[in-house]
């Protein structure tokens, strides 16, 4: 098998820009912890008791997010960081067939919300 070798100048641009990328990246998480870490606690302490009485997350996203989603609630369902049972969360992103139906027979718009008419209480 013949090594290639890698053309210096391409790794410099492509550093440069992982830098540039990673960077911001680093900016927006500081500026949401400055500005939203108060807002996160609540949502997390409600969510947490909602699910200690019984009630079930349901996740959605589209493209990445949907798979953000699924990541999520397999964390919840999962142990995430803590050995305990699992907690009741759902991905709306799984079931393709609902996906599909729902958005030919309605719109892609009604596939999370006709979902969630029938599983939310």
């Amino acid at each position: 098998m013949k090594r290639t070798e890698v053309d210096s100048s391409a790794v410099t641009r492509i550093q440069a820009d992982a830098e540039r990328y990673l960077g911001e990246a680093v900016d927006v998480l500081r500026a949401t912890a400055d500005q939203e870490a108060e807002r996160v606690a609540r949502v997390a302490a409600l969510l947490a008791e909602r699910l200690r009485q019984g009630g079930t997350l349901y996740t959605c996203g589209n493209g990445g997010s949907a798979a953000d989603a699924q990541h999520v609630a397999t964390e919840l369902a999962g142990k995430f960081f803590l050995q305990r049972p699992g907690l009741a969360a759902i991905a709306l992103t799984t079931n393709t067939s609902a996906l599909t139906a729902i958005a030919n027979d309605f719109s892609f718009d009604e596939v999370f919300v006709r979902q969630l008419s029938g599983l939310a209480r």
